[in-house]
């Protein structure tokens, strides 16, 4: 291949937009239903995917706001502007457990959906470790090529949630919507909360703003990234619930996947629509794992400067293995994905707002330094 390849060309706005809502979009819409349902009664669950969409957007215009002022410069590159190198050194590792556990929680979770409905006699160890593996060789590869693989293979999973969506209505009863506004703010709140963790991922932008063909249309990108996201989340829950009720939802681990099971084409001609959504989900959750082992990648070669990519990959690689394996059961595993979540609020969005902050902080007082001396 030609170094001028088509995948080494800088990303358009819309090519980090489908990158953006990739990430977003993984193994979070096919539980989100069941966790907001929890929380709230009846239909009024659209009210936490709004209000946490709302908040998504907010963080996100402020995250790509750091993205843009690094300019040409890394995050962490950036960040040692500000803070010096032992804060970032920090903020490398903090951002380093992140990314490592969200790839190791796409691993176990995608594993543990493959046992269910796929290979229900092949262990969880043995599927997570064959995920990890194929994530170990396509990061190995060029980064550029790996972002395209967003735009490769997001228009598959859109399509996915058109067909479900529309020979879903068949089943759809308006009733099971209804009453409406009957749940408590506190209850609203908790589920805003579960969406809120769906919607993390945007972060990267920090990391891949480097690759855009315009950096000064980040926040275009992350908002529109974001919004799609929102509105697919929006659409799915609407149909769980207006099919199986709020109380069904409640009680199917993975609602959105026994929602495509119920589709049937007319005439039979295609039967176990699941098998295909759930292979084209795969390769979805396959991208976020990517960039997530991606960018735990980027943040240890700026902690251990002279080790080759090659050796990075087999270190992340077994330790990633360790914490995919690490829950026990359905309860441990939840606790590691509101870890993950927490982890990602403090180091994906409150240190980065912060040396926004920080960043404005000083260049008035340098303007001010310079007015001074004039």
């Amino acid at each position: 291949m030609r170094i001028n390849s088509f995948g080494e060309k800088p990303l358009s706005s819309l090519e980090m937009s489908m990158t953006i809502a990739s990430m977003l979009i993984g193994v979070g819409i096919l539980t989100l239903p069941r966790a907001v349902a929890t929380y709230t009664r009846s239909f009024d669950g659209w009210m936490s995917i709004l209000l946490a969409g709302c908040v998504a957007l907010l963080a996100g215009l402020l995250v790509s706001k750091v993205a843009i002022r690094a300019g040409n410069k890394t995050f962490l590159d950036y960040s040692v502007t500000l803070v010096g190198k032992p804060v970032t050194y920090i903020i490398a590792a903090l951002q380093f457990s992140y990314f490592l556990g969200f790839c190791s929680y796409e691993a176990r979770a995608i594993a543990n959906i493959s046992k269910q409905y796929l290979f229900d006699r092949t262990p969880v160890e043995y599927i997570s470790l064959a995920f990890i593996l194929v994530v170990v060789y396509g990061v190995s590869g060029s980064r550029s090529g790996l972002l395209r693989l967003n735009v490769l293979f997001l228009p598959s999973v859109l399509l996915m949630v058109i067909i479900v969506v529309c020979f879903g209505y068949r089943w759809f009863e308006f009733t099971n919507l209804q009453p409406f506004f009957i749940t408590p703010p506190i209850g609203i709140m908790q589920g805003m909360r579960e969406v809120i963790y769906s919607l993390l991922g945007f972060e990267i932008i920090l990391y891949y703003i480097v690759f855009m063909e315009r950096p000064e249309k980040a926040t275009k990108s992350v908002l529109s990234g974001i919004a799609v996201s929102v509105v697919i989340y929006l659409v799915i829950y609407q149909l769980v619930v207006g099919i199986f009720s709020n109380i069904g939802a409640m009680n199917i681990v993975y609602p959105t996947i026994e929602l495509a099971k119920e589709i049937q084409f007319p005439g039979n001609f295609f039967e176990r629509f699941e098998s295909l959504f759930f292979v084209i989900w795969i390769m979805t959750v396959f991208n976020t794992a990517a960039m997530g082992f991606d960018l735990a990648n980027e943040c240890m070669s700026f902690l251990f400067k002279k080790l080759s990519k090659r050796y990075r990959l087999l270190i992340i690689a077994p330790i990633s293995y360790l914490v995919c394996m690490t829950p026990g059961d359905m309860a441990e595993f939840s606790t590691l994905g509101t870890m993950i979540s927490y982890m990602a609020i403090l180091s994906g969005i409150l240190l980065p707002i912060s040396l926004l902050m920080f960043g404005g902080k000083k260049k008035k007082e340098e303007k001010v330094d310079d007015k001074s001396s004039a």
